[in-house]
């Protein structure tokens, strides 16, 4: 409803001003008026929104799907993997156990083969000592598993005749390797040929079977010398109980052995 107030009298009246605001227009000022294509255009922004939100939170689950099935994937290689190697040492327990024991067993083989060989070589010694004395022929002394012949008392000849000597009698000059058999051979005569020399390349001493001889702990101080020259033969004496080189042309007693 309207009310009108005359612009003279103040009395309400048909030509009276509108006391209600103008369309468009409150109170308070101007109100905008907005057009069908501005909300047209926000709807549009708002589910262009939407469909990207919903795009991100769909990748991103598809992504956290991923991820959780290759963690899945990784998990059982991984568990694959341990039982496999579980497997795997279990069966290598098996086998250094099975190959203990055989070590054990063939250590206590070893340990009977050793003994029964300790046992076997003292009856071949013990049987080569009973024939070299059975065998020994009448003249000739019986040591260890030998048997020496020493020439006549007086008798004495060159290195090369000695050995001649020998070798009529079916033997060789004596070939020392031990201390024992030295002090044998060199206590009957005050010097006494043994069958080492150096004949064929001087300073290579050699026994008579054609071998070395093997270290130096036998020669006397000082020797071999070669202080004449041609001391290429080797005698031991009473005294020394030890190897000295001399001329081959000297004239001693001599040992066989056979």
């Amino acid at each position: 409803m309207s009310v009108a107030l005359s612009s003279k009298s103040g009395e309400f009246g048909d030509d009276s001003i509108n006391l209600m605001a103008p369309a468009g227009r409150s109170k308070f000022g101007w109100i905008p008026q907005i057009s069908g294509w501005c909300i047209g255009a926000a709807v549009c922004l708002g589910c262009l929104l939407l469909i990207l939100i919903l795009g991100v939170v769909a990748h991103n689950s598809s992504a956290i799907g991923h991820r959780d099935s290759m963690c899945e994937n990784m998990i059982d290689s991984l568990t694959a993997d341990r039982e496999s190697l579980r497997a795997e040492r279990d069966q290598l327990k098996d086998t250094s156990s099975n190959l203990t024991k055989e070590i054990e067993a063939l250590q206590s083989q070893y340990k009977a083969v050793a003994a029964s060989r300790d046992k076997l070589q003292e009856e071949v010694n013990t049987l080569n000592l009973t024939r070299a004395r059975r065998e020994c022929h009448q003249g000739w002394k019986a040591f260890g598993d030998k048997c020496y012949y020493f020439s006549t008392s007086g008798v004495t000849k060159s290195w090369a005749l000695s050995r001649k000597d020998c070798l009529e009698r079916g033997a060789d000059l004596a070939i020392v390797t031990t201390r024992e058999e030295l002090d044998f051979v060199s206590k009957t005569y005050a010097v006494t040929w043994i069958g080492l020399s150096d004949k064929d390349r001087e300073g290579k001493w050699v026994w008579v079977d054609g071998t070395e001889l093997q270290g130096d702990e036998f020669w006397q101080d000082g020797e071999p010398n070669n202080s004449d020259g041609d001391e290429d033969c080797a005698e031991v004496s009473r005294s020394a109980k030890r190897f000295n080189d001399v001329p081959c042309s000297r004239r001693f007693s001599w040992a066989c052995e056979l």
